[in-house]
């Protein structure tokens, strides 16, 4: 199931990286756990986010061609939201995006927050952040499915081993590349990277408010603004501002 999924990304060059990590056997360990929570999910009436489709969707919005940042979040979010009388999932696929229509959660208004007061850019009324995947940012969670109502409910699936060997790779290209780690558990990655001088790993606090309640914060970090002075010295162009 998660391998037909990813021949969608056969004509992209993510294929080359992507596809010798889905013929290990930590990634039939990952297939067959998330084929048994999706059945498992249908059997109790309950759902799995993001929807099967939007999986892999941080590698099809991101060309490979163009990738200069990493962006890691923890897991998707787990609830719904209302549009139209009908109820949607605020997961869809980028780490701490949301789709357009979404109402933002508090973890992004953080994000747009820091990014005003280090960079002066707007404050977006939305949450789809695909104009920044578009430009080179891959939005990665480090656990790509979740289910509905529970916080790193698919810990145990065996995504982490996945998205380790991910980046892992990607700290072994030679082009400069930035990690961008927010919070605890993302920063556990830390230790899947390759050293390459070339690129740049920043750290900071996670953007959600209950991590806001002591110091060190994420609100007054700075992050953004390092992120982009390294940008800038690499002449890398990124235009954090969303419309």
């Amino acid at each position: 199931m998660l391998h037909y999924i990813l021949t969608r990304l056969q004509n992209t060059a993510w294929f080359g990286l992507l596809e010798p990590l889905s013929q290990t056997p930590t990634f039939s360990t990952l297939e067959h756990n998330y084929t048994a929570s999706l059945r498992q999910a249908q059997a109790q009436n309950t759902q799995i986010f993001p929807p099967m489709r939007q999986i892999f969707r941080a590698f099809e919005e991101t060309p490979f061609e163009k990738l200069h940042t990493i962006l890691l979040g923890q897991d998707p979010y787990p609830g719904t939201f209302k549009h139209e009388h009908q109820e949607k999932p605020f997961a869809c696929g980028l780490s701490f995006s949301v789709p357009r229509m979404a109402p933002l959660p508090p973890s992004l208004q953080n994000i747009y927050k820091e990014l005003h007061a280090s960079l002066n850019t707007p404050l977006s009324r939305h949450g789809d952040l695909r104009a920044w995947a578009s430009q080179g940012v891959l939005l990665l969670n480090s656990i790509l499915s979740v289910p509905r109502g529970q916080p790193k409910g698919h810990a145990h699936l065996g995504w982490e081993s996945f998205t380790d060997g991910v980046l892992s790779a990607l700290s072994q290209l030679e082009r400069p590349l930035l990690f961008i780690f927010l919070g605890k558990v993302a920063q556990e990655k830390r230790k899947v990277l390759t050293h390459n001088p070339k690129h740049f790993m920043l750290c900071a606090p996670h953007p959600s408010p209950l991590a806001q309640a002591r110091p060190p914060t994420f609100l007054g970090s700075g992050v953004f603004k390092q992120a982009q002075e390294f940008l800038q010295a690499q002449n890398i162009p990124m235009d954090w501002a969303l419309d």
